[in-house]
């Protein structure tokens, strides 16, 4: 439990991950390591990788299934900004269901808007998944009050970042393209795992800054997370109207990342 001066309740001042834990095995797991450690850095938090992995390895155990939640605080500070030197990062751990919808919409595909919640272009925590989430928020708030299962986020200066807690990608003119998370966003383990996917196949695949028109003019879309994994599109509705997907490219690749996805789990026990 956070103590009443934990730098990451009062500030905000850590950051997070989730994983999928199938029987006692945490898929993409050196993606989730190699991010923790990277925006540890980016913030100045002093993680050891190694009690990191052996934190970890210790909460999941042989059978073990659901969601996996790390949460690293820079560690307790008491009043002020200034982070208190004597102090170290602390581990706080919590376990999950996955969401029962994710199974449901991987198969059937997903309807979504657009969101008028927008992100702050801030390229100094771009990419990172901190702590600081009050935008995913109000995301939320606003997408349950919605008759979508999901919306497309775009920033300050109207360009196309993600979904509410995923990423995206579509396909248009023979290329997949996914906006850059160097302003705004968060930097997916799924997401990296499908640039590496792409680029190993020789399939196109484009880092852009675009509007939503773009996703309009789209033949395929897709959403995805280190949860959810791929999820397609079914529709897109927008003020001016609504546009449909065929979902025929998101399946085929569903169905292609099989194998390669099964290799990146890590079993414990």
């Amino acid at each position: 439990m956070f103590t009443i001066n934990d730098r990451a309740s009062n500030y905000g001042d850590g950051i997070f991950t989730t994983m999928l834990v199938e029987n006692g095995a945490i898929a993409l797991f050196e993606r989730h390591i190699s991010r923790l450690l990277m925006d540890s850095e980016r913030l100045s938090i002093c993680v050891d990788e190694q009690l990191l992995r052996n934190a970890i390895a210790h909460e999941v155990q042989v059978g073990k299934s659901g969601v996996l939640k790390l949460l690293i605080s820079s560690g307790e500070g008491g009043r002020g900004y200034t982070r208190d030197k004597n102090k170290h990062p602390k581990l706080y751990f919590s376990w999950h269901d996955v969401p029962d919808r994710y199974a449901s919409w991987q198969r059937k595909g997903v309807d979504i808007g657009v969101s008028h919640v927008q992100l702050a272009r801030q390229p100094l925590l771009a990419g990172c998944k901190h702590l600081n989430r009050l935008e995913q928020v109000m995301i939320k708030q606003s997408l349950a009050a919605s008759p979508f299962d999901d919306v497309v986020v775009c920033d300050s200066d109207e360009m196309v970042v993600e979904a509410s807690a995923a990423n995206i990608f579509w396909f248009s003119t023979g290329s997949w393209y996914t906006p850059s998370v160097e302003s705004s966003g968060v930097a997916g383990v799924m997401r990296g795992f499908m640039l590496d996917y792409f680029a190993q196949h020789t399939r196109s695949v484009s880092i852009c800054q675009l509007p939503i028109s773009k996703i309009i003019d789209a033949e395929a879309v897709f959403i995805c997370n280190a949860l959810m994994k791929l999820v397609p599109v079914n529709k897109l509705t927008v003020a001016s109207g609504s546009t449909e997907y065929d979902c025929a490219h998101v399946i085929n690749l569903q169905q292609a990342i099989a194998l390669p996805f099964k290799d990146e789990y890590v079993s414990f026990g």
